[in-house]
């Protein structure tokens, strides 16, 4: 055994590579391409979000309390690369990666037109987790596209999923006894 203090957190990699859009109280939106969430409890629903501190995304949270984690598919990889690659404190990343946005249900940060599945959430707490904020946050909507995730789960091969640095894989589905 090798011991690993370094990029510790890559042992829990693989994850869902999402888009977490957010909105400002004046209105201005911004989505940032992201790995770091997790279920947190199935009852009441909950899901967990770390965002660097520095982040703009993180400061919109902070300020609206409120954010939609975008499920893309391995189409996106492009939008997926853009998003994560540029500030919004200063450009329109929905213009420069071409994603249309649509209105959410419940929360004002917006949904975003390709992907497959919605998480809206409102936070109910903020942890100082270290260079990072991890927002608690309650899911208050939740919806998924039915040709990309059926019995439960998502059909392999579509969804990326962030193994480190600039490496995406997709699950394959393999028969199981």
């Amino acid at each position: 055994m090798q011991y690993l203090k370094e990029n510790f957190y890559r042992l829990l990699h693989p994850k869902i590579v999402f888009l977490l859009t957010s909105i400002s109280k004046e209105g201005k939106e911004n989505v940032m391409a992201c790995a770091w969430a997790t279920p947190a409890s199935e009852e009441p629903p909950k899901v967990i979000v770390c965002v660097a501190k520095e982040n703009y995304t993180a400061e919109l949270i902070l300020e609206t309390k409120e954010f939609v984690i975008n499920i893309p598919t391995r189409n996106m990889l492009n939008e997926i690369w853009i998003c994560g690659s540029k500030s919004g404190r200063h450009i329109n990343k929905f213009d420069l990666a071409g994603l249309k946005k649509i209105k959410a249900e419940k929360v004002s940060a917006p949904l975003i037109e390709g992907c497959v599945g919605y998480i809206e959430c409102k936070v109910t707490e903020t942890v100082d987790a270290g260079e990072c904020y991890a927002f608690l946050a309650d899911v208050i909507s939740c919806k998924v596209d039915k040709n990309y995730f059926k019995g439960g789960v998502w059909i392999p091969n579509q969804i990326p999923m962030h193994l480190g640095g600039k490496k995406i894989v997709y699950f394959r589905d393999e028969k199981t006894t």
